[in-house]
């Protein structure tokens, strides 16, 4: 038994394929964006770890005060601490769009699926 489609159907599941277009689009230049995030912090973190190494057996040599070394590990600590209440928040954020995005589409199918049961039937005064 197959089902008929109605227009207002066939309209829904276009938005819906249009939608999960774009979806994708945003999803590919979110992976770059981020890819690239992080590429750049991994090349922070490899031009300040030699120097926090350097100060690090420098304070454990005696010849240099433990503060130099907080303080030359202080900008990478921060850039990531930064970085990683960023992902967390935009991940919430993201989370939080795409449960009522989805909801939202769930809704509208069977609206569209009502609409076609109720003009399969006919309406009561044809009867």
């Amino acid at each position: 038994m197959t089902t008929a489609t109605s227009p207002a159907s066939e309209k829904a599941w276009a938005l819906i394929e249009a939608e999960k277009r774009r979806d994708r689009f945003i999803r590919r230049v979110s992976i770059i964006a981020w890819s690239v995030t992080f590429a750049i912090v991994l090349l922070f973190v490899a031009l300040t770890v030699p120097g926090f190494i350097e100060m690090f057996r420098g304070a454990l040599a005696g010849n240099l005060p433990w503060i130099t070394v907080v303080g030359i590990a202080t900008p990478t600590i921060s850039t990531l601490l930064i970085l990683s209440i960023l992902v967390a928040t935009l991940s919430t954020v993201g989370v939080f769009l795409r449960f009522r995005s989805a909801s939202l589409t769930e809704i509208q199918v069977r609206l569209a699926q009502l609409e076609d049961m109720l003009a399969a039937q006919g309406s009561p005064n044809e009867r």
